[in-house]
């Protein structure tokens, strides 16, 4: 079968046009260091990074749950420990003003160091972080204790998330850090606040009774701040693992992104010479090939 002159013509263009957009194609992809330049390079592929696109998403928004997460605990957890350190502070007076040794003068200059171990511990209480009050439950805007110690705030559990169906709690419920539950108080047990107002008055009015029932109580306050420290002390360890797991994630989904959409760059160093020496291998057959003679022009 005889192949006329303008079908040769058309397959050696047909050639030159391959081993040209073979050419682009690899120098596109060292210039953009990426493989996957538009949707028919590989639209799999296309659709893979996308997905993982999504979960990088998802997952550096969960890690800004974790850090503010991280944040609002610490911020609890020296709250918490200098509550500790006032009522140890105040315990070392009610033990050392307990016994007859000291007259009413100095336990009433020992009442104004109390008085101000009162005011320390509600400003603790209303410790706030990114102007949220940590300790008032879902009544973030409102302060957890008022002036005489109360409680203001609820018993909400806030959660937070931090991966795919799974939250975790970021906040102390802590009604009971500051009050005194039922049984407690079926045992004679008082508010943490209340608790130190005992104290202020023994010591005020130079009552040994009050004094030494004060010194009891701040004992059982003591022993609930260290538990409620407990309790911050899990929570933060959970959050840590989430930390580590979403780290994790994020390098695995990101090497598995690079390894569709990023470019080798030794392959595509390669695969370039190599395009390149193709195309001017063609160029030069074709070049041949299509020389115009006397005898083409005549078929």
């Amino acid at each position: 079968m005889r192949i006329s002159e303008r079908q040769r013509y058309r397959q050696t263009n047909d050639r030159v046009q391959r081993a040209r957009v073979n050419n682009m194609d690899s120098l596109e992809q060292i210039s953009t260091l990426k493989k996957i330049n538009r949707i028919s390079d590989d639209p799999v592929g296309v659709g893979k990074v996308i997905r993982y696109k999504d979960r990088l998403k998802s997952l550096g928004q969960f890690k800004s749950n974790v850090e503010f997460s991280k944040g609002y605990l610490e911020k609890a957890e020296v709250a918490v420990q200098t509550m500790s350190d006032n009522l140890i502070r105040a315990q070392e007076l009610a033990v050392s003003l307990s016994n007859g040794t000291y007259d009413a003068a100095s336990r009433k200059s020992a009442a104004k160091e109390v008085k101000q171990i009162m005011n320390e511990v509600v400003s603790s209480g209303n410790a706030t972080y990114a102007g949220r009050h940590i300790f008032s439950g879902y009544r973030t805007q409102t302060p957890s204790l008022s002036d005489d110690g109360s409680y203001l705030g609820d018993d909400g559990a806030v959660f937070l998330q931090v991966d795919d169906g799974d939250f975790r709690q970021v906040n102390l419920q802590a009604r009971y850090l500051f009050e005194a539950s039922a049984p407690e108080r079926e045992l004679g047990h008082f508010n943490m606040v209340d608790s130190l107002e005992i104290l202020h008055d023994g010591l005020a009015g130079n009552d040994v009774n009050g004094i030494r029932l004060a010194l009891h109580e701040l004992n059982h306050q003591i022993q609930k701040t260290t538990s409620y420290q407990a309790t911050l002390g899990s929570l933060q360890r959970s959050m840590a693992a989430s930390e580590k797991k979403i780290e994790a994630d994020t390098v695995a989904t990101t090497d598995l992104k690079s390894k569709i959409e990023e470019v080798d760059m030794f392959k595509a160093s390669s695969d370039f010479h190599r395009s390149e020496t193709v195309l001017q291998s063609t160029l030069q057959a074709s070049n041949k090939m299509l020389q115009p003679s006397l005898m083409n022009f005549m078929q």
